[in-house]
């Protein structure tokens, strides 16, 4: 029996879990997360304006750091981060420095 003075309920649930928690934000909040499904078409609706900025080199989707959807914009170098958006379309925006891309056909 330990010396502490607080004794855990029966129904405490204890985890180990690596992730952090992140509540869910109410729907009607301005960052609310966009509806499942719909990062593909902001992915087409944006690709061309993400493409003509001088330095990225491809559009693709993805995820966060803790597993949400993203796009993936891969850039040149890290020059080209401060002219990409963090959001588009209201999905987080994640860079990838990978250089010069060439497409071998």
């Amino acid at each position: 029996m330990s010396n502490s003075k607080f004794v855990p309920a029966p129904y405490a649930v204890f985890e180990d879990a690596a992730m952090p928690y992140v509540p869910d934000e109410p729907s009607g909040h301005a960052h609310a997360t966009p509806p499942p499904g719909r990062l593909e078409a902001a992915k087409r609706r944006n690709e061309r304006a993400l493409m003509a900025i001088d330095g990225v080199e491809g559009v693709s989707l993805g995820q966060t750091a803790i597993g949400g959807e993203a796009l993936v914009v891969y850039l040149r170098d890290a020059s080209v981060k401060r002219r990409v958006p963090s959001q588009v379309d209201g999905y987080p925006v994640e860079t990838s420095i990978t250089g010069q891309i060439d497409i071998q056909r």
